[in-house]
């Protein structure tokens, strides 16, 4: 079952680095108890937090995999649902950036919040944090009535976990450091489906702020490796399998392998980003996100990586990226 797509927002053209102000939302059916709730910008838009959820479909209740990265978002992932009426009990965060927890605050506070035991340590410090200054002016991400307020898990995991809805099994797994320091990934053993979270972006560049770019490579190697994994529901982009998800990692590998020749050689992270030559990848959605993805990967190339972004790093690479590209 394919539910009809919704859209919302302004009729209007966002610029590249602004939050896209046109963004479109379905259900897709992949199995008989599992749904990925997709979400895209317009053309020419940015998929800033335009995020991906996912649901599993027990006897009474409902397992959300994420809630989106706004209320307006989250709101029409409600709607989506609501014809299946079961309620929801748990929801599973697969990382702790804003457009993956932007519902949190809309659920009834009996419901259980799963996460690894890293992304609660990571949300813990976001908690009295503003909202993304582009939920006062931008209809498509929240209203006026809507606040902004961090809600952590209750529940954390360390390596595995195995929930059950009805006869469906979901395994929670961690990976090790890949988009995040505690990344999780949900799988539905049955039917072959991964939801990856942002270890996924389909057709959209990866964006690396707080990831680790050599570890990403090799979690994507071992799902790579797995015959028990078929399905796959990025954290951004489409629906899609292995293909794809080999796709992305060619990504994370040219930028690993033409960013250490720049990196010794002595050149600036920025100015790295703008000689790069992503070749096919530049048609993807966000390429300048080159610029923050290269400052993160010269702090693993100096040994020197911690587990939060560099935002003074990220600020400095693209203001060279920008210079060098004449923008």
């Amino acid at each position: 079952m394919l539910a009809a797509a919704a859209t919302f927002g302004l009729e209007k053209r966002a610029d590249a680095l602004q939050a896209a102000t046109i963004i479109t939302s379905r259900l897709v059916r992949l199995s008989p108890t599992v749904y990925a709730f997709l979400q895209w910008q317009a053309p020419g838009q940015s998929n800033l937090s335009v995020s991906n959820c996912g649901v599993v479909v027990g006897p009474d209740s409902l397992l959300l995999i994420d809630t989106t990265g706004a209320p307006v978002h989250f709101r029409r992932l409600l709607a989506a649902i609501r014809p299946m009426g079961k309620r929801i009990d748990r929801v599973v965060i697969t990382h702790e950036h804003p457009d993956h927890i932007g519902g949190l605050s809309q659920l009834p506070a009996s419901i259980d919040i799963i996460a690894q035991e890293a992304t609660r340590s990571q949300l813990r410090k976001l908690v009295g944090s503003p909202a993304p200054p582009y939920w006062a002016n931008n209809p498509a991400w929240a209203g006026p009535n809507d606040h902004y307020r961090i809600i952590l898990p209750n529940v954390t995991y360390q390596d595995r976990m195995t929930l059950y809805y009805g006869d469906t099994e979901v395994v929670l797994s961690y990976p090790g450091p890949a988009h995040t320091a505690g990344d999780t990934l949900i799988t539905v053993p049955r039917d072959r489906i991964m939801f990856m979270g942002d270890i996924a972006f389909f057709g959209v560049t990866p964006l690396n702020g707080s990831g680790y770019i050599a570890d990403w490579i090799k979690v994507c190697d071992r799902v790579l490796a797995d015959p028990n994994v078929v399905t796959i529901v990025p954290g951004h982009g489409p629906v899609g399998g292995k293909a794809e998800l080999a796709d992305m990692k060619g990504y994370l590998e040219l930028l690993y392998r033409e960013g250490r020749k720049r990196f010794d050689m002595g050149m600036s992270a920025g100015r790295a980003a703008a000689d790069i030559d992503l070749g096919k990848y530049a048609t993807w959605t966000d390429p300048d996100r080159i610029a923050n993805n290269m400052a993160r990967l010269y702090s693993e190339f100096r040994g020197n990586i911690g587990i939060d972004t560099d935002r003074a790093a990220a600020a400095q690479a693209l203001a060279e990226y920008q210079a060098a590209k004449g923008h």
